[in-house]
């Protein structure tokens, strides 16, 4: 089969397109024929060395893409409930299901996005040797993380799941309802918040962007009022002129010292930022963090929810199915495979080519 590998070089050069052997699946797993991958920021992140620690920490050569959309095309032994045939997105993360071994005290309790195996494991799909990625044609999924697409729901509209269950999983920590929330950044994480912010139930969503085309996408998806740098606008004093003490809760999808800062100051006293965006070493001064009392706390994945008894992928794909949420307009980009510069540009170059959601097709 055809992939993109990254040996661990600088970008590009550590790049390769390959033919690489096609696994069978082991027993509990089952093999995946990749339709759609996006491109995540993270794996920009991880491979321009921003996020300088996961970079080192994961093996070489790997093969990236965690968005998927995809046809089972083979089934291990003791699969129930998923055929060859079948349409599905998987959740990304891996655990102690992957390893086959009895549950760490984190997967004990759902949250295997903080199993404590990780290191063995590497990630379930997109940052493991083993189970391949999205950027090749076929990649290897557990049992227990494949999760059908329905019927009423397209591919491109299936292919957002992902970021959108993050914003699921995000609102379930930051609690949106009945709130002041502002986002901070209108790239795919961005939109993917505040839609899930307005589904939950926020009382007003302000949203900081950078470009023009964010501001008018954060608009059309629902945003009660936008700030753009682009247009010459200071989000941070913006709302905290607007709100006049500042938003209860405060959603950071960037992943920077400057829009952490600036998280902190639009926060009121006494609110919660929920760190979406990841980035590496920073400077922050915490002095204000003591004296509103904020809390922030940190996210990483999409794990079960035992308040509703679901996972965030289960409830993506039921407000995708029931429309509550409109995914159309963030895939940009498409691309094959073998376009992958091309690709990896136009998530760079956001401005330049007006990028949201860059995607792989594979037909």
């Amino acid at each position: 089969m055809k992939a993109l590998v990254w040996d661990g070089g600088p970008f590009p050069e550590g790049f390769s397109l390959k033919d690489v052997e096609k696994k069978s699946p082991a027993k509990n797993w089952v093999s995946i024929k990749t339709k759609l991958c996006g491109i995540c920021g993270s794996d920009m992140g991880i491979i321009k060395r921003k996020l300088a620690f996961l970079a080192d920490f994961l093996p070489k050569p790997i093969i990236f893409g965690h968005e998927i959309v995809g046809i089972i095309d083979e089934v291990g032994e003791g699969v129930e409930g998923l055929e060859v045939g079948d349409r599905v997105t998987v959740d990304a993360a891996g655990g102690c299901a992957e390893l086959g071994v009895e549950p760490c005290d984190m997967c004990r309790i759902g949250m295997y996005n903080l199993c404590y195996n990780q290191a063995v494991t590497g990630g379930g799909v997109g940052y493991s040797q083993n189970n391949g990625g999205g950027f090749a044609e076929y990649f290897l999924a557990h049992r227990s993380k494949v999760y059908k697409i329905p019927d009423g729901v397209s591919n491109e509209d299936a292919l957002l799941t992902e970021p959108l269950a993050t914003g699921v999983h995000s609102c379930f920590v930051g609690n949106p309802a009945g709130k002041k929330v502002a986002v901070i950044g209108a790239g795919t994480i961005g939109l993917q918040l505040l839609q899930a912010s307005r589904v939950m139930g926020a009382d007003e969503i302000y949203v900081a962007t950078e470009f023009e085309y964010q501001a008018e996408l954060a608009e059309k998806l629902g945003a009660g009022k936008v700030y753009c740098l682009e247009r010459g606008e200071l989000p941070s004093l913006g709302i905290t002129v607007d709100t006049g003490r500042g938003v209860d809760l405060t959603f950071e999808a960037v992943g920077s010292e400057q829009t952490l800062r600036d998280a902190i100051t639009i926060t009121k006293q006494g609110g919660d930022i929920v760190f979406v965006g990841m980035m590496g070493e920073a400077t922050i001064d915490f002095t204000m963090i003591n004296i509103k009392e904020l809390t922030i706390h940190g996210i990483y994945g999409y794990p079960f929810k035992a308040e509703v008894v679901r996972s965030p992928f289960d409830i993506a794909l039921e407000w995708e199915e029931k429309g509550k949420v409109n995914n159309k307009p963030l895939l940009s980009h498409v691309y094959r495979l073998e376009e992958w510069k091309e690709a990896f540009e136009a998530q760079l170059d956001k401005k330049k080519h007006k990028s949201t959601k860059v995607a792989f097709r594979y037909e």
